[in-house]
């Protein structure tokens, strides 16, 4: 289901998936989801992009979980940099960067002091900080912050 989900959040965003859906769909039914929409989306060739699109949208509302809108999709893409920033997978700087991106772009205000700590912490990431320990320390302090100030 976590697939179907970023598939989800990546139409959000208005990249191109439309052809990666049916195959995601029959991948889906062997892993036990299941609804009517997800079958039928199973069923399209690869060419069908824009009734892959309609089925995919019509399957995640089945499954309870519906495309979301795109301030939606950054709030989630925001939310799994900070995850990746506190388990330390991936490049907290790039991460950090990440979530300032997604969050000055979401035109969310309540999001408009997030993109500002972030963008702090990316800014000073070279010449405000003695050592990569302490930048990554302040980026993971920051994060948890996020994540518990903006649940999923």
């Amino acid at each position: 289901m976590e697939h179907l989900r970023d598939l989800a959040v990546r139409l959000a965003m208005d990249e191109p998936v439309g052809d990666d859906l049916p195959m995601a769909a029959a991948h889906a039914l062997t892993r036990g989801v299941d609804s009517p929409g997800l079958r039928e989306l199973a069923g399209l060739s690869k060419g069908q992009s824009r009734e892959a699109v309609d089925l995919f949208r019509q399957a995640m509302d089945e499954l309870g979980s519906p495309v979301p809108d795109e301030r939606g999709a950054r709030l989630h893409l925001m939310r799994q940099a900070a995850a990746d920033i506190v388990t330390g997978d991936g490049d907290a700087e790039d991460l950090a960067y990440e979530i300032y991106w997604h969050a000055a772009y979401s035109q969310l205000p309540e999001l408009r002091p997030v993109a500002d700590r972030f963008l702090e912490l990316y800014v000073g990431w070279g010449p405000a900080f003695d050592q990569t320990e302490e930048a990554t320390a302040a980026a993971k302090v920051a994060a948890q912050s996020f994540l518990r100030d903006h649940p999923a």
